[in-house]
């Protein structure tokens, strides 16, 4: 199986933000990264894997919606910061009521960052609540498409988005006591609400969910030619990508399957065509590429296989990640 992309740690530029408790739990652990490319982030910037925005406006609230599938002690909020400001992180619930908030402690380090709130609230199986935090700088950062799909950690899932239950969501121009309810391409806003690790013995006694069937498992690249860091490659390759599965072919396209220069946003213009059968993908570049120089495949999770599933490189790993790699023309 072709690894993911490598995962960068925040860099620090000043001593590190108060965390959570080790029995407190999130979605991502404050060590994640999402490791995305310049070509991911559309007219805004990369910065240590992130896609970061500022779009000077007057401020945004921005969130999660997620349910619990058992009685669940939320104690905080975990957001990815990239603004120093003063920001504050709130818990909402499904009638927009905020029901437990706190501000954050000051910071100039990009990085995640936890709030602890003053008291812990326990939350109900089944009810949909938030988790969002408000920076008045409307700096942030994001991932598009992240949640073209549910993201499930332990007993908390952050909820597939849909057009009339947007996830994540957010709220422009206002005040931080505002619930965030818009959505714009299922975007990620990197905040999760932090819970009570069960092994903790102050956290609630949990109930037993219903049982649920296995879901399906997600498709995967697991071949390629050339390989994974292939070097003295012909500048004429036609690239091989080859499916653990079956790919629904409507989902092959520009935006999901990307050959680029190593480090420039600019796709390479190719020419596709899917082999069913073998379940495999053909991607011939429509000139000769350049020579001595390393390219860049990027299969995203737009590939779907026939079921729906979305293409998960490492099901391992929290959120959905993308197949990359590289190799080297001669």
């Amino acid at each position: 199986m072709l690894a993911s992309l490598t995962v960068l740690p925040p860099a620090a530029t000043s001593p590190p933000a108060p965390r959570a408790a080790p029995g407190h739990v999130g979605l991502w652990d404050a060590d994640f990264g999402p490791g995305l490319e310049a070509a991911d982030c559309g007219r805004w910037r990369l910065d240590d894997g992130f896609c970061t925005a500022n779009d000077w406006r007057n401020g945004v609230e921005l969130g999660t919606r997620f349910r619990a599938s058992r009685v669940v002690s939320v104690v905080g909020v975990r957001v990815y910061r990239v603004d120093p400001a003063t920001v504050t992180g709130s818990l909402w619930d499904s009638l927009g009521n905020r029901i437990a908030t706190g501000t954050f402690a000051p910071t100039t380090r990009k990085g995640w960052q936890d709030l602890v709130f003053a008291q812990p609230v326990t939350i109900s199986p089944g009810q949909t609540y938030i988790a969002s935090y408000h920076t008045p700088a409307t700096k942030y950062a994001f991932q598009y498409d992240f949640f073209d799909r549910a993201v499930t950690r332990g007993p908390i899932t952050a909820l597939r988005a849909t057009d009339s239950a947007p996830n994540g969501v957010h709220c422009y121009d206002v005040a931080p006591c505002t619930s965030p309810t818009d959505g714009f391409r299922s975007s990620s806003y990197w905040v999760t609400p932090l819970w009570q690790n069960a092994s903790d013995p102050t956290a609630p006694t949990p109930t037993t969910p219903t049982p649920t069937p296995p879901a399906a498992a997600a498709p995967v690249v697991n071949a390629s030619a050339p390989s994974a860091g292939a070097t003295r490659v012909s500048r004429t390759v036609a690239i091989k990508v080859t499916f653990s599965t079956k790919i629904r072919a409507a989902t092959l396209t520009r935006a999901s399957v990307r050959l680029h220069r190593k480090g420039k946003a600019a796709r390479v213009p190719t020419r596709m065509s899917y082999d069913a059968k073998r379940a495999r993908l053909t991607l011939k570049p429509k000139s000769r590429l350049r020579p001595g120089t390393t390219y860049r495949v990027v299969v995203t999770s737009k590939v779907r296989d026939t079921l729906g599933n979305a293409l998960d490189q490492d099901p391992d790993k929290p959120g959905i990640q993308k197949a990359s790699w590289t190799f080297r023309t001669r």
